[in-house]
């Protein structure tokens, strides 16, 4: 018997592969809109425009939140969204509430807190593995079976293509095959090749490759350096 993670036919390029996903995006949309008309009614009321800024501090911070936990290996722009979030929600607040604060710390404050994130971003890869082992404690080894290919176009109009595997591994006398719900468009395993899994051995469907969250292009520095030049600039400016 052959059991995958995903129980919704494959749409939208491979994004929304659950139903489950499908009603939280329909829900997400609707309340997005909903969200945006609320800012734009409170942004025509002078007093209540620092509010604007708040509410749009929170739409990041949540929006970091969900796709920090969402993601396995891409933790850059959730951090980013976050911190956006943490600069607007501390700037607005400050401005309005506590002006002498915000004026006696300047730019330092916001400094501080790129520095801060720009530290996570270099050791939150090395958190997610910490926990991942601790949240699955049993080992498989899996086959990989096939290799998804997924072509999107990027903003230039080039043609970008990212990778997720299929493995296939046996549990407690049980075939399981699952697809990461990782893409990458990096290094990724080959159709054949052994892979090692961590699995929960309540829901054997709900894995990580350490390997792969392990596995991180030098490109994916440059952020974190540029958030923490940025930074340094703002503390010593």
């Amino acid at each position: 018997m052959s059991e995958n993670n995903n129980d919704f036919p494959a749409n939208n390029n491979g994004i929304i592969k659950t139903k489950k996903g499908l009603v939280l995006a329909i829900v997400g949309g609707v309340g997005f809109i909903f969200y945006l008309i609320i800012l734009g009614a409170l942004s025509t009321i002078p007093p209540l425009q620092w509010l604007t800024v708040t509410l749009t501090g929170v739409l990041f911070f949540v929006a970091g939140i969900i796709f920090l936990a969402l993601s396995k290996n891409s933790y850059n722009l959730p951090l980013i969204a976050l911190m956006i979030g943490v600069l607007l929600m501390y700037m607005s607040i400050t401005e309005k509430f506590f002006p002498a604060i915000r004026e006696g710390l300047g730019d330092k404050a916001t400094g501080g807190i790129m520095i801060v994130f720009a530290i996570l971003m270099v050791v939150f890869p090395f958190m997610a593995v910490s926990y991942y082992k601790g949240k699955y404690k049993t080992t498989v080894y899996a086959e990989v079976i096939h290799v998804e290919h997924h072509r999107s176009r990027t903003t230039r109009g080039h043609h970008g293509i990212t990778y997720r595997p299929i493995y296939q591994f046996t549990y407690s006398g049980k075939e399981y095959t699952v697809t990461d719900k990782v893409s990458s468009s990096g290094s990724h395993p080959s159709t054949g090749e052994e892979r090692e899994l961590l699995i929960d051995d309540k829901h054997p469907e709900r894995f990580v490759d350490i390997e792969r969250l392990k596995t991180r292009p030098v490109t994916s520095y440059i952020a974190p350096l540029i958030v923490l030049a940025l930074g340094v600039y703002l503390m010593v400016a």
